[in-house]
């Protein structure tokens, strides 16, 4: 070999040695890993967190490149997602953020997978690549998370259908007749009983609806004396009662029922001593009174009574035809009689809507449902009034509602197609929608039936904050039970939301406290670090519901927890 190989060898060497020396692909220690959050969660349908790389000062090499892959594995699965690439200052090809080699510097990345069932017992590590020129080395496996924490697949889908209602409305019916008297009488004539205004009152009265309010009034006309007709007024007032309440109790047998006259509510008597006023309106549109114009202004005067009627008898031609014809009807006595039309009663209803619909309304029909006493007595009678009223979208509608409380969804689902089928806008329906809509999985659409029914009137905040849940808006399920009652998925929110005293308040409110309830105490416990509470809520919780042991033992709340002996005795 002549001196210029061996020359040649020696730099050839050196060049090797140099390309290896990077301190780069040797010091994987100078790397720090971590997420956020430390143990993975599910929100929505994805399982998200934020993988951060810490480099140390002289680390990155002005040549190196780095990538970390986060990969996940779970129940015998993997799952590669994107890398996060990193370069040095001298590289200028690839993709990649630039590593300062003097300072390092601490990175981010986000990163987000679809949850699959098996997710909750996964692993996160990250495999990373290191190069500097055309050298590269594998770095060990980094783990960087456990999980994954499903805690808002506790939520409980009880949500609250909303059945048609009844309208049922009592039918207001009301009857009036006007007695009327001779000049400075208060008798009533034999002649004015047998008007047919006053029978048809008198029939009013004895069809048997409850009488709620009677009303009567008593006139005198204003000619007279005042004192005279301060008496006549209020005797016309009095015959007529006498009138009304023969008829009303006299035939009935009901004069037990006298007392109500003492009853302000129920019985009004009303005078107007002289009634002007009613003289006036009778002659404003007359065309056969003389000096009309003179008449009303005398009538409109600030005169006394006495006065004004002796200035009407100075107009001679005008107070005949004024006594003749509009002084006679104002000595009268109007009665008002306030009812309301009979309803079947229950067992009415029921015997109705079976035997013989065609009498029943359709809000009879509703009424009879919603009177029954079991769901079999319910359907029957919605059957029939679906058969009478096949128009009406309340039969289906709350046919729809049984099926759902007896579980059978998809008969619900059908029945409440049906019902949006008769009535497009029914808001109702559309609540009921989306609880269908939900159960089937699409909690995105089924708040959308929900907020168009709450638009509509409907209260649809719970059924709304469970789907809020399942989506991981989990703000928007706290705000929407902010003022509900104590409950499961309130607490849930809550605890979701980190605000655990909260959450441990709502909990204690709850009666009758389910397996449910001690299982989420118990996840309380673990996040708070209150070993009592996390073991008291597990025993109890297993005590109630067997189920909760298994799922304990691999529920990623309380990982770090698995391999602790007072977690082994609560779950044995």
């Amino acid at each position: 070999m002549n001196f210029t190989q061996k020359v040649s060898l020696v730099v050839l060497a050196a060049g090797l040695a140099a390309g290896c020396s990077s301190k780069m692909l040797k010091s994987p220690d100078k790397v720090s890993y971590s997420t956020e959050p430390k143990v993975l969660e599910l929100r929505g349908d994805s399982v998200a967190f934020v993988m951060n790389l810490q480099f140390g000062e002289k680390f990155f090499d002005k040549r190196g490149t780095l990538e970390a892959t986060p990969i996940l594995n779970y129940s015998g699965n993997s799952v590669e997602l994107p890398a996060a690439k990193f370069k040095g200052e001298s590289v200028t090809e690839g993709s990649g953020r630039t590593v300062n080699n003097a300072t390092g510097g601490k990175f981010s990345q986000s990163a987000s997978i679809a949850y699959k069932k098996g997710m909750e017992t996964a692993e996160l590590k990250a495999k990373v690549k290191v190069g500097v020129k055309s050298k590269t080395a594998d770095f060990p496996e980094v783990k960087l998370a456990d999980g994954t924490i499903i805690t808002q697949m506790l939520m409980q889908s009880n949500f609250r259908p909303i059945a048609s209602a009844s309208n049922f409305k009592e039918v207001v019916a009301q009857q009036e007749a006007t007695i009327f008297f001779e000049i400075n009488r208060f008798e009533v004539r034999n002649s004015e009983k047998k008007r047919d205004e006053l029978q048809t009152l008198v029939n009013f009265m004895q069809k048997g609806y409850e009488i709620r309010q009677i009303v009567v009034e008593g006139y005198a006309s204003p000619d007279g004396e005042l004192q005279l007709n301060d008496k006549l007024a209020d005797q016309r007032a009095k015959a007529a009662n006498d009138f009304v309440f023969n008829a009303l109790y006299g035939k009935k047998g009901l004069q037990k029922d006298k007392e109500k006259l003492f009853d302000d509510n129920f019985y009004q008597e009303q005078t107007a001593t002289e009634d002007w006023k009613g003289l006036l309106n009778a002659i404003q549109n007359a065309t056969d009174v003389p000096e009309k114009d003179k008449v009303i202004a005398i009538i409109n005067g600030a005169g006394s009574s006495v006065e004004k009627q002796n200035e009407l008898r100075k107009l001679t031609s005008s107070y005949k035809v004024l006594a003749d014809k509009y002084l006679p009807p104002l000595r009268r006595a109007k009665m008002v009689v306030k009812a309301v039309e009979p309803v079947k009663n229950d067992s009415a209803l029921f015997a109705a809507a079976i035997s013989n619909p065609s009498t029943l309304t359709a809000n009879e029909f509703v009424k009879a449902a919603e009177k029954a006493g079991s769901a079999s007595q319910k359907v029957a009678i919605l059957n029939k009034m679906k058969e009478t009223y096949p128009a009406d979208y309340r039969s289906y509608n709350n046919l729809g509602v049984l099926a759902l409380q007896a579980g059978n969804v998809e008969e619900a689902r059908k029945m409440f197609n049906e019902a949006k089928s008769k009535d497009e806008n029914a808001s109702e329906v559309r609540n009921n929608l989306g609880i269908v809509t939900a159960l089937a999985g699409d909690y995105k659409q089924a708040k959308e039936f929900f907020a168009q029914a709450r638009n509509a009137g409907q209260n649809t905040d719970y059924n709304t904050a469970i789907c809020a849940i399942r989506l991981g808006q989990w703000e928007e399920a706290n705000n929407k039970l902010g003022s509900a009652e104590a409950s499961f998925n309130k607490a849930l929110a809550m605890v979701l939301l980190k605000n655990y005293s909260a959450a441990e308040r709502e909990t204690e409110k709850i009666e009758n406290k389910t397996a449910d309830v001690y299982y989420l105490r118990a996840i309380i416990g673990a996040r708070t670090d209150n070993r009592d509470m996390m073991t008291t809520g597990l025993t109890r919780a297993i005590a109630a519901d067997a189920k909760f042991r298994e799922m304990a033992k691999v529920d990623a709340e309380f990982i770090k927890h698995w391999n602790q002996d007072y977690f082994k005795v609560a779950t044995r």
